[in-house]
């Protein structure tokens, strides 16, 4: 009554093909979260690195000459500081506090990507790393 047709089958069937589909979907769902907190990371460790590496270099300017240095290029052309092109600059200004004639410096940078946190620095807190979250990041370079 029935006969069997010796049919050779090649391929996935639909439910093989779904249920990759759906794992797939499912490490991707993990991953890229994953992905972006770790590029937000790797962007603030380079503007953490350009921060530092300003602080580091004005004040071994200081001590061995008694004044900070008011800009960038300056800070460069004596070998203590390298451009990051991925780093936004504001601007460096260095004063004198009136009352206690102490020298002094502040500077600002963050990450170009959106959304980065930008780090303020002045050299009367004595180093201490301000994170500004409710201050708007730079926009642009003064560098």
């Amino acid at each position: 009554m029935f006969t069997k047709i010796n049919e050779k089958r090649e391929g996935f069937t639909l439910i093989e093909l779904l249920i990759v589909v759906a794992i797939i979907g499912i490490l991707a769902a993990i991953a890229i979260p994953q992905y972006a907190k770790y590029r937000k990371g790797a962007q603030d460790n380079a503007a953490q690195s350009a921060y530092h590496a300003i602080a580091t270099s004005q004040e071994a300017y200081f001590a061995e000459r008694g004044a900070y240095i008011g800009s960038y290029s300056s800070l460069a052309a004596i070998g203590g500081l390298v451009k990051d092109a991925n780093v936004y600059y504001g601007t460096l200004s260095v004063y004198t506090n009136s009352s206690t004639g102490v020298a002094g410096f502040t500077f600002s940078v963050n990450h170009k990507a959106a959304g980065s946190t930008r780090y303020d620095y002045d050299s009367a807190s004595q180093g201490s790393t301000v994170k500004s979250t409710t201050a708007s990041a730079l926009t642009s370079s003064t560098w």
